[in-house]
């Protein structure tokens, strides 16, 4: 009996400090941990490889959501992240503390999770690291499928910006939005950034329009589900549960088309609160599922299945 594939996403687990029209907030974070529990609302064999400090608090609450995950204790401080946002949810990074991420190392990976039907991500972390664990896998098992997506962090400094372009053409899927799309090529339009960006498959977010999928030269723009959010509560790691959920549902479907739709609707889900919390007690059987809970949302109830929902109809 064949087994199911792994989902596996590598980068940093977090400690942020969050502050927002809303207010301020202390919560778990980082890339790789937001994609990986917007993964597990959708799919269930989702593995995490990341590095904490000894003083991180919510390790218990990690392993029990991502159960097998390999999440290295280190004794340095947790990777620490301060965040600003304008009154429109633009970003200002005030504080950022490397800590315990700078210890992921490429041998965290266990060589049995690199092989051919697995899909691994990688959340962003330094362009040379990356790298590293794209070789490393490549060479080990050319075939197993690799993701990745970056940050505005690592494309400042024009040496990182020429290595991010250069890993587009040896992954899977290259994952940026479209003001990264921008800065990366420097070109004067996204149509032209686009054209620019070499990759096997390119996804571009658009943020509440939707997103861009390029494939094999096929551009095809999937909006967003409109009108969901109209006053997000907090922003951050919405990109991250993007990946997360796209990658989810695409194994879930095998339907690229249909796994935007999910990334785009479950990124929005998680924006309606702070931090994951509006994903920590979602589990969606299938994508009808989830498309049954944006309309719970809309009415104001709680979760049921399709079936329950089918039952109910005269």
């Amino acid at each position: 009996m064949s087994r199911e594939p792994l989902l596996i996403f590598i980068g940093h687990v977090s400690v942020d400090r969050v502050r927002n029209r809303w207010g301020e907030k202390v919560q778990p974070g980082g890339a790789a941990l937001y994609a990986a529990l917007a993964a597990k609302t959708i799919y269930d064999h989702v593995k995490l490889v990341s590095t904490v400090g000894s003083d991180f608090k919510y390790l218990s609450l990690i392993r029990s959501k991502l159960p097998g995950s390999l999440i290295k204790v280190v004794n340095k401080p947790t990777t620490r992240f301060t965040i600003n946002y304008t009154e429109t949810f633009k970003a200002r990074y005030l504080e950022v503390e490397l800590g315990a991420g700078a210890f992921i190392r490429v041998s965290d990976l266990p060589p049995p999770w690199v092989r051919e039907g697995n899909f691994i991500h990688l959340a962003p972390m330094r362009p040379p690291k990356v790298e590293g664990f794209i070789d490393r896998i490549k060479a080990q098992s050319p075939k197993t499928w690799v993701s990745m997506h970056s940050s505005p962090d690592y494309i400042e400094s024009p040496r990182y910006r020429k290595l991010l372009k250069r890993l587009a053409g040896k992954v899977n899927l290259f994952v940026v939005n479209d003001h990264e799309a921008l800065t990366l090529t420097g070109a004067g339009s996204l149509l032209h950034a686009i054209q620019a960006l070499k990759a096997e498959r390119l996804a571009v977010t658009l943020g509440q329009i939707g997103a861009i999928l390029v494939e094999k030269d096929r551009l095809q723009l999937i909006p967003a589900l409109a009108g969901l959010v109209q006053t997000p509560k907090d922003t951050t790691g919405a990109g991250d549960v993007w990946c997360g959920a796209l990658l989810a549902a695409y194994l879930k479907t095998g339907d690229w088309t249909r796994a935007v739709l999910a990334a785009c609707t479950l990124s929005a889900i998680k924006c309606t609160g702070w931090g994951f919390q509006p994903l920590l007690n979602l589990k969606f059987k299938n994508l009808d599922d989830l498309t049954l809970h944006v309309l719970r949302l809309k009415e104001g109830r709680s979760q049921k299945t399709l079936q329950d929902f089918l039952g109910s109809l005269p």
